[in-house]
C-alpha cells in the first residue's frame, strides 16, 4: 500500500487540491485497511461434546462471507457466573439469563429484518430473544430434560407420570454412585445451577405458571418430588462431581450398562455406540404427577455485545453461525465420531439431519409439544444462587435409601465384612449388611451404610 503512495518529490511540492486529494485517498486507504485487518473475537457456548467442529464449520461458513476478517475464538462460562468481557464481539449464552442480559445493556438489539430466515426457528426459541418487535440475540441451540432408557423396558416407556416412573423403576435400588447393573435411575443434581433449574422444572410441571416464579423459599411440594427422583436413584450418583472429569458420564454408565434409565440431555447419545444408539428411547422427563400444557425447553442463543465496534459484521456474524448450513456442519458425525446429538431450533436443521441419522427425526418430535422457553426475570442469576442451597437442604432432608462409604483396605469375605464395616458404617447410620469389591465400585471395598453425609 505504501509503494502506491511514493512520490520522486515531497507531496508539499504538489498543488493544493491534489495533496488534499492525495491526503483523502490515504485516509481511505487506511480506513479501509483497518477495516480489512478487524478481527472479531467470538465466544460459543462451553458445553458441547466437540467444541472444534463448532470453529471449523463457523470458520469455513465466515470464510464464504468474508475472507477478509478473521475470526478469534475464546473462551467464556456461557454466562452462568460472569458477564462477557468488553473485547467479546459475539457471544453465546444461555438465554435462561436473557432478561438479565437485556436490563444490564450487555446486548445490542436487532432489527428483525436482520435475522434471516427467521420463520424457521421453533417459535419459543423465536420468541425467547425478542422485546418488543426487536431481537437481542438470535437462537442457535436447544435442551431440555429428556429421559433416557432402553426400547425393550416396557414399564418405563409407558409411564407417563413421576409416580409412573417410580413404580417402573422402584425406590433405594442401589447406594453406589454408579449402579451396580442395569437399576435404578441416573440423574445429576451436583451443581449449582443445575439443582436450582431442576427444582424449577419440577415446580412448573406441578402448577404450570409461567413466567416462572421465582419464590424466595422453595416450594415443598416441587422439593419432595426432586427427593422422590433421588429415591429412583442414589444420593451419591446424583451428587457425583464426576461429570467435571467426563461429560455426559452418565450417557457413558449407561452405554457400559450401568442404570435403567438416567436424566439428561440429547446430546448424551453422543457417547453411545452404535448398538446402545439402536436400542435406546428417550422422552421427555416426566416430572411431577401433572403434565403440565407448556413444557420448559432451553435455549442458547447468539447475543452481539452492545460494546462491539463493530455491530454490523458481528450481527452478519450471528446469522452465519445460526444458519442451517453451518448448525448441520456443527452437528454432523465426523471422524467416525457420533453425530453431537446437540437439539437445533431450525425446522430446516432437523429436516437435514434427520435424513442421514434417524434419531433427529425423533428429537424433532419432542419439539411439537407447546413450549416454553426457560427463563427467568433480571434477577435470575442471584435468584439461582440464592435459592440451590435451600433446594439442596430440602430435597436432602429425611433421604432413606442411603449410601456407600469407602473402607480402608479390601474386604475379603462376609466375616471379614463384619470386622470392617461396622466400623466405616458407625457414623453413618449403621451397616445395613451390604459390602462389595466388585467394579463399578470404587476398590479396595466400600460397605453400605444406612445413612449418606448429607451436605
Amino acid at each position: 500500500m505504501r509503494a502506491l503512495l511514493r512520490f520522486d518529490r515531497p507531496p508539499s511540492f504538489l498543488p493544493m487540491r491534489i495533496s488534499s486529494l492525495l491526503a483523502i485517498v490515504v485516509l481511505a486507504l487506511s480506513v479501509s485497511s483497518a477495516a480489512w485487518a478487524q478481527t472479531l473475537t467470538v465466544a460459543l457456548y462451553p458445553y458441547v461434546p466437540r467444541m472444534d467442529q463448532f470453529k471449523a464449520a463457523i470458520g469455513a461458513a465466515w470464510a464464504r462471507v468474508d475472507p477478509n476478517v478473521p475470526l478469534n475464538f475464546v473462551a467464556w462460562d456461557g454466562g452462568y457466573n460472569t458477564d462477557p468481557p468488553d473485547n467479546i464481539d459475539v457471544f453465546v449464552f444461555d438465554a435462561m439469563y436473557f432478561e438479565y442480559f437485556v436490563d444490564k445493556g450487555l446486548l445490542a438489539a436487532i432489527e428483525p429484518s436482520e435475522v434471516q430466515n427467521a420463520d424457521d426457528f421453533l417459535p419459543y426459541a423465536r420468541t425467547a430473544v425478542m422485546h418488543g418487535d426487536k431481537y437481542y440475540a438470535i437462537p442457535q441451540l436447544g435442551c431440555a430434560n429428556i429421559l433416557f432408557y432402553r426400547t425393550a423396558d416396557t414399564p418405563v416407556r409407558n409411564a407417563t407420570t413421576l409416580g409412573g416412573l417410580k413404580h417402573a423403576l422402584g425406590q433405594c435400588t442401589y447406594t453406589s454412585e454408579i449402579p451396580p447393573d442395569d437399576r435404578g435411575l441416573m440423574v445429576d443434581m451436583n451443581g449449582s445451577t443445575t439443582i436450582a433449574t431442576l427444582y424449577l422444572d419440577i415446580a412448573h410441571s406441578m402448577n404450570d405458571v409461567y413466567p416462572l416464579p421465582e419464590p424466595s423459599t422453595p416450594d415443598t411440594k416441587a422439593t419432595a418430588d426432586q427427593r422422590l427422583m433421588l429415591t429412583l436413584g442414589s444420593y451419591l450418583n446424583a451428587t457425583s462431581n464426576a461429570e467435571d472429569q467426563t461429560p455426559y458420564v452418565r450417557g457413558v454408565w449407561f452405554n457400559e450398562g450401568y442404570g435403567r434409565a438416567f436424566v439428561g440431555f440429547t446430546e448424551a447419545m453422543s457417547v453411545m455406540s452404535a448398538q446402545t444408539l439402536a436400542a435406546v428411547g428417550f422422552k421427555l422427563m416426566p416430572l411431577s404427577d401433572t403434565t403440565p400444557a407448556q413444557h420448559l425447553f432451553y435455549v442458547d442463543a447468539i447475543g452481539v455485545n452492545k460494546k462491539t465496534a463493530y455491530r454490523d459484521l458481528a450481527v452478519r456474524l450471528a446469522n452465519v453461525i445460526a444458519a442451517t448450513d453451518t448448525i448441520v456442519a456443527s452437528f454432523r458425525a465426523q471422524d467416525g465420531k457420533n453425530p453431537q446429538y446437540l437439539m437445533s431450533v431450525r425446522i430446516s436443521a432437523f429436516n437435514a439431519l434427520g435424513k442421514d441419522y434417524p434419531i433427529y427425526q425423533k428429537m424433532y418430535e419432542l419439539t411439537k409439544s407447546s413450549l416454553v422457553a426457560f427463563k427467568l426475570d433480571k434477577t435470575g442469576r442471584a435468584w439461582v444462587k440464592n435459592i440451590s442451597s435451600a433446594v439442596r437442604q430440602q430435597v436432602n432432608a429425611g433421604y432413606p435409601c442411603g449410601c456407600d462409604q469407602k473402607a480402608p483396605r479390601q474386604i475379603l469375605n462376609n466375616a471379614d465384612a463384619q470386622t470392617v464395616c461396622l466400623g466405616v458404617c458407625d457414623s453413618h447410620g449403621g451397616w445395613n449388611r451390604q459390602w462389595t469389591n466388585q467394579p463399578p465400585a470404587p476398590s479396595p471395598s466400600v460397605c453400605g451404610c444406612n445413612a449418606c453425609a448429607v451436605q
